[in-house]
């Protein structure tokens, strides 16, 4: 078997959640010691709805080390902030430890700043164009904003986002997506000095659901945070590709072995967050619904987000 094909075969093990535990090490090493797999990774993501790398390595990292190193994402390229992030991990489990409560210092200090309150209530309909470069207006793949329908009753309020499909309008390669999202792009500059010591935290957490499905399928939900700065953000090369993922400042997902059931009454809530690097302008907040890889179409017949929380807090910056 050529490494390419064996590469694949594991790369659709490990996103469909069906890699044993071996696997996902192996998967582990690979990316850590081996570029030509680093890119063989990328590029296999790309293909497949990008399903990238920090995303699925979320949920690699998830099953090998402790809850905060599967925050910290290494990414290709941006060494400087790759040495940051473990330095930050270092910090955290070699000084304090897991349960260490941090101390609330600075301008923010004893209270968090909500970037972001959505129960899609009045909103306008959201973009199909892909990837946001302005802020303020959620955008990605088909969807809809719709009240109680099909059994499933809004987590807050009167509506709810509901995902159609996997693909956006003009989307290259429509109908080999698994992955149907919605984004958002915060402004984060009026918050520069609180950002600039590596003290700031964005943590963001939203709600899932679906309508019955039959018992051969499997869909999963997570959120995301993009760290970026104002350039990244607005220029229009997060539309390219694998370039949000790639080129981000950092980037945290959580965990992606969270699979939504099949009863319509109740909200599975998933929840993440990321220390900001300085020089952090802006940040995009994905929401993603997911099916495994070997699942045909590209079309959800009913699932949906809502409740969505996005708060800026403080803790100890980094010395």
């Amino acid at each position: 078997m050529s490494d390419d094909k064996s590469h694949d075969e594991l790369f659709s093990r490990v996103c469909d959640g069906l890699a044993a535990a071996e696997e996902i090490r192996e998967l582990h090493r690979l990316l850590r010691t081996d570029a030509a797999a680093l890119d063989a990774w990328l590029h296999y993501s790309a293909l497949h709805g990008e399903l990238a790398s920090g995303m699925a390595l979320a949920g690699v990292q998830a099953s090998l080390g402790s809850a905060q190193d599967r925050k910290i994402i290494p990414m290709p390229r941006r060494n400087a902030w790759l040495q940051w992030r473990s330095l930050a991990a270092g910090l955290v489990f070699g000084l304090f430890g897991a349960s260490m409560v941090w101390a609330y210092v600075g301008p923010l200090a004893g209270k968090a700043i909500n970037l972001l309150l959505e129960s899609f209530e009045s909103v306008p309909p959201p973009l199909v164009t892909g990837v946001p470069i302005e802020p303020g207006r959620w955008s990605g793949d088909y969807s809809e904003i719709v009240g109680k329908q099909q059994g499933v009753k809004p987590a807050s309020g009167a509506k709810m986002l509901r995902f159609l499909r996997a693909d956006f309008e003009g989307k290259p390669g429509p109908g080999s997506s698994h992955l149907a999202d919605m984004h958002q792009l915060i402004d984060l500059r009026p918050y520069r000095q609180e950002i600039a010591d590596g003290g700031a935290v964005v943590e963001v957490s939203a709600s899932f659901n679906a309508i019955p499905f039959p018992e051969d399928e499997k869909y999963g939900c997570a959120v995301s945070i993009f760290a970026l700065d104002a350039e990244m953000a607005t220029n229009g090369s997060t539309r390219i590709g694998s370039t949000l993922m790639s080129d981000a400042l950092a980037m945290t997902r959580s965990d992606r072995g969270r699979l939504l059931d099949r009863d319509p009454a109740t909200w599975q809530r998933v929840t993440t967050e990321l220390r900001l690097p300085p020089g952090t302008d802006f940040v995009m907040v994905r929401l993603h619904i997911h099916r495994g890889l070997h699942s045909p179409g590209v079309t959800f017949a009913g699932h949906y987000a809502d409740d969505v929380h996005v708060s800026l807090i403080r803790r100890a910056p980094l010395p």
